[in-house]
């Protein structure tokens, strides 16, 4: 199978995601509708950009045969079941938590064995979460399993 093939499939599947999610977040009330259309477009634009470069790939027949090693699907799987278990998690223990944990963590398995660098990306990914949805659209974000603790 050629790489350019499965490249132009992602591409058209996320692009119909994107347009689907975009649908979706027009029903949401205006000020929260604004950042979810506005990521999901942008998104939606890369994805076309991607979708076009395969098929320009294709229509010159220089797109190389797809090779799966077996370290790059672990890989995958990795951050694919990750992701999964933190939208699983995030909301019971708190999104800035989550990320607090999910970032070293994640990298870790992934063969990145700085942990001092592991836990600053971890501390600004924590911050960002807070800072876009507290400071930048005045939103709460679900209170810290920590927080409840105390």
């Amino acid at each position: 199978m050629r790489q350019a093939s499965v490249e132009f499939g992602a591409a058209s599947l996320g692009v119909i995601l994107s347009v689907l999610g975009i649908l979706h977040a027009m029903n949401f009330p205006r000020e929260s509708a604004y950042l979810p259309t506005a990521v999901l477009s942008l998104l939606m634009l890369l994805l076309i950009a991607w979708a076009v470069k395969a098929i320009v790939s294709l229509r010159r027949d220089s797109a190389g045969v797809l090779q799966f090693r077996k370290a790059e699907i672990r890989r995958s799987a990795l951050l694919v079941t990750a992701t999964i278990v933190l939208i699983g998690v995030a909301p019971k223990l708190g999104f800035a938590t989550s990320f607090l944990f999910f970032v070293p963590i994640t990298g870790y398995l992934l063969g990145y064995l700085r942990w001092k660098v592991l836990f600053l990306t971890g501390a600004v990914f924590a911050s960002l979460i807070y800072l876009v949805f507290m400071v930048l659209l005045g939103r709460p974000l679900p209170t810290e399993f920590f927080m409840r603790l105390i």
